[in-house]
């Protein structure tokens, strides 16, 4: 699998993460995560309003922290300056962690103090208790408030939804991010689950699947990660899955399957 580099870090990230949003079996969850790690997705991605999420993973890396890549986030009702400073806190403790390697906020309300939540960020970078920050779910306007408010530090990564049918952040947000060295992390490229399986479009991607030989999910995930520099959050909790979506990455679309899906789900 190749690597995306963070921003202008010069630290490289899998182009695959681990989501851990809606689990159901915390079991399940741990032993995939390690699995996960082994086969190189060492990223795994949580959130502090995911429900049991950061403990899971605190649990499942515990001994394995030097190896681990953890992506937390600040909901926006605790996102004032002092409020950031003990959501952080708080996220640490249930990841049994001293860092976090990159810490979000979650989304931009019209209520949050987004000079405070910058500032809080200034403030754990100058801590140490985090490496990198970023924001997620930002249009390229609230992004570009969001750095001229970070200075002199930088933001490194803005999280968004990025599948088949959210593809019009290629139109504008990825081009503005290569430009600024902000790296994109698309979330849900399976829609959560909610696969468009009736439509005569998706009988597209099965079409393309069944002559590669390998599953819709596959050409979905190789589809998105085709420039190679976007990083893809899925989420599972099965370990048969998450090695199915890690082989998405070890072929190559030809041109003309690129234009068919292209025609089929416009950006």
């Amino acid at each position: 699998m190749w690597t995306v580099e963070l921003g202008r870090t010069g630290v490289r990230l899998p182009a695959l993460a681990l989501g851990t949003w809606n689990f159901r079996d915390a079991a399940r969850m741990r032993a995939t995560i390690r699995a996960a790690v082994d086969l190189g997705v060492f990223h795994i991605d949580t959130a502090e309003m995911y429900p049991g999420a950061e403990e899971v993973v605190g649990a499942a890396v515990r001994d394995i922290r030097d190896r681990v890549f953890i992506t937390s986030k600040v909901h926006p009702r605790n996102a004032t300056y002092r409020g950031t400073l003990e959501a952080c806190e708080r996220s640490l403790r249930k990841l049994g962690t001293s860092y976090l390697d990159l810490y979000l906020l979650h989304w931009l309300e019209r209520d949050t103090p987004l000079e405070e939540t910058l500032r809080a960020f200034q403030t754990l970078l100058e801590q140490g208790k985090v490496r990198f920050v970023g924001v997620s779910n930002f249009e390229v306007r609230d992004l570009q408030r969001a750095q001229a408010l970070i200075k002199p530090h930088v933001l490194v990564n803005d999280q968004v939804e990025y599948n088949l049918t959210h593809r019009h952040i290629e139109r504008d947000l990825i081009p503005y991010c290569r430009e600024a060295g902000i790296t994109v992390s698309g979330y849900s490229p399976f829609w959560e689950g909610r696969i468009p399986r009736r439509s005569a479009r998706w009988h597209v991607i099965e079409d393309i699947a069944t002559r590669y030989g390998r599953t819709p999910y596959q050409v979905v995930l190789n589809f998105l990660a085709r420039r190679r520099d976007v990083i893809l959050i899925f989420k599972t909790e099965s370990i048969e899955h998450l090695r199915e979506n890690v082989a998405a990455l070890d072929f190559t679309l030809a041109p003309e399957d690129i234009a068919r899906i292209d025609s089929a789900f416009p950006a």
